[in-house]
């Protein structure tokens, strides 16, 4: 039997097919388990591999072999599928989805490392579009800068901190001209 998957992982013994002559692959087919029973062959993006016309004139062979060939693919292109469709193949695509985009805040600990004023700038802001609060960006980069081992740095953030709690301006804009004169 032969199954090609898309999507999910597939069980099975995983082939190293890169390493496999067609000659291999065929006497694997064709050769019964040494205790009996079926066995199940994962092939990992072997047809849309450099060599994935070879397995395609092979499909007649894993199609009459007593074990189970799985292609497990990526994307299976229409020329494949039709392959697949004749040689009596199942195929299981399984629908991916989207995943939403999620603010990375160790961006803003990156740049501080790197002393990139820009792109520090432009984490915090990114940080800000994406709700993130101020005291939660103020005590990254304060830890970012005691990891990298910079005092001064380390201090002016918690001097922030404490300074937009006295009323001495909004953390958000605090942080922002620290950014701008890094």
């Amino acid at each position: 039997m032969i199954k090609a998957v898309v999507g999910k992982t597939a069980q099975g013994e995983e082939l190293k097919w890169q390493e496999l002559l067609s000659e291999e692959l065929v006497s694997l087919a064709s050769t019964e388990a040494l205790f009996g029973g079926k066995q199940t062959f994962v092939l990992e993006d072997a047809l849309n591999s450099e060599r994935g016309e070879e397995f395609l004139d092979l499909l007649e062979v894993f199609a009459e072999s007593p074990h189970t060939f799985v292609f497990h693919e990526e994307k299976l292109l229409k020329a494949e599928t039709e392959a697949l469709k004749k040689a009596g193949a199942k195929i299981e695509i399984e629908k991916v989805e989207k995943k939403e985009y999620r603010f990375d805040n160790f961006g803003v600990a990156d740049a501080l490392g790197k002393r990139d004023k820009k792109g520090l700038w432009l984490a915090l802001m990114a940080s800000w579009r994406a709700g993130e609060k101020p005291e939660a960006v103020a005590g990254l980069m304060a830890w970012k800068a005691r990891q990298i081992k910079n005092i001064p740095l380390s201090r002016e953030l918690v001097c922030l901190y404490h300074d937009s709690h006295r009323a001495a301006g909004e953390l958000e804009l605090l942080l922002e001209r620290f950014a701008l004169k890094l």
